[in-house]
């Protein structure tokens, strides 16, 4: 984690401008196309987005077309879950495979903001949004068309667009790159206990019949990304006071039940300014990633805010227990298999 510095350059205001305008643009067509339905699908299309934050431009837009494709995959099986009208126990092992396969992918591209946390938003909220088949299509179009927009808007900052074929040549290198690097039999250790800890953490939400479960699992994996005690906890203390002032922030914005158009700006707003903080302090740009997430998951939905709040912060301390207890034990079996290394060694 970086340490926080207040100075913003002008590229930074920049990429801001482009992060708020990715989400409001789709978001203002469905609503004037009134298919406000389909708003959530385009809000998480535009996560595409947040990826490749200090990143030169070559490489953002290589980012942005992985993690688009990827969101959009995420998003699509979700999808067809929700139309299947799929058995828990399904989600259960979709909910593993997101986190498995986003976390390698991100450890191999190396791409901030690192983690599974929007992977799992997605999945979640999407899977619990009863879809009809005949919309099937027109949804997973919307957040194909949000996440196209966000790499295009990329591709127009970098002043010049890259041919599919070398983006693929570029993008395979840099996962060819990132895997000669990668100590495999830690990664397995590091992003098993994460699956275990966001799967449970999802588990036990339910169990306690907690009305938006999903939040559970995504503040576990907010905590994942490293299994070392003393970053666990730094990233604990973080999260939570990001996550309280953040819903503080969400209330506030929220009080008045906002209108669609006025929600809509709140979003933008929230993911421009979250892109100036992703990188430089976690739980700052947490205070804006809470209403962020909170808004997207009620977009076209007009559920009570209110549950949506408590339930946010009461499952961010779930999520942050179960994920603490994930990481010791992943730490004590990564110091085992050091030892075990260091004796063969020897």
């Amino acid at each position: 984690m970086r340490s926080f510095s207040f100075k913003v350059k002008t590229g930074d205001w920049r990429a801001a401008f482009r992060v708020g305008l990715s989400v409001a643009v789709p978001l203002v067509f469905v609503y004037c196309a009134e298919a406000l339905h389909f708003a959530v699908y385009a809000a998480f299309g535009a996560l595409t987005s947040l990826y490749g934050h200090s990143e030169n431009a070559r490489q953002r837009i290589e980012t942005q077309a992985v993690a688009g494709v990827a969101l959009l995959l995420t998003l699509t099986v979700a999808a067809a879950f929700s139309v299947a009208q799929g058995p828990q126990w399904v989600l259960f092992l979709l909910l593993a495979a997101v986190v498995v396969g986003a976390g390698t992918l991100g450890t191999l591209m190396g791409w901030v903001p690192r983690g599974e946390i929007f992977f799992i938003l997605v999945l979640l909220v999407v899977a619990g949004i009863p879809l009809e088949s005949g919309a099937f299509l027109p949804a997973v179009g919307v957040g194909a068309g949000a996440a196209g927009f966000a790499v295009l808007l990329t591709v127009l900052e970098g002043e010049g667009a890259i041919g599919a074929r070398s983006l693929v040549r570029s993008v395979r290198e840099r996962a060819r790159a990132g895997l000669s690097r990668l100590d495999r039999l830690r990664h397995a250790v590091v992003i098993l206990t994460a699956a275990l800890a966001v799967v449970g953490a999802w588990g036990l939400a339910l169990s306690f019949g907690m009305g938006h479960p999903f939040w559970a699992p995504i503040a576990a994996s907010a905590l994942m990304p490293a299994l070392t005690p003393a970053d666990a906890m730094r990233r604990a203390t973080h999260m939570l006071s990001g996550t309280l002032g953040g819903v503080a922030i969400a209330a506030l914005l929220f009080a008045q039940k906002p209108g669609t158009l006025a929600l809509i700006l709140m979003i933008a707003l929230c993911q421009a300014v979250a892109e100036l903080f992703l990188a430089r302090n976690y739980a700052i740009a947490l205070l804006f990633i809470t209403p962020l997430a909170i808004g997207m998951s009620n977009l076209g939905r007009n559920l009570a805010w209110s549950p949506l709040l408590i339930d946010r912060l009461a499952e961010a301390a779930l999520g942050a227990a179960v994920a603490l207890g994930a990481i010791a034990l992943g730490g004590w079996l990564l110091a085992l298999l050091a030892g075990q290394r260091v004796e063969r060694e020897a």
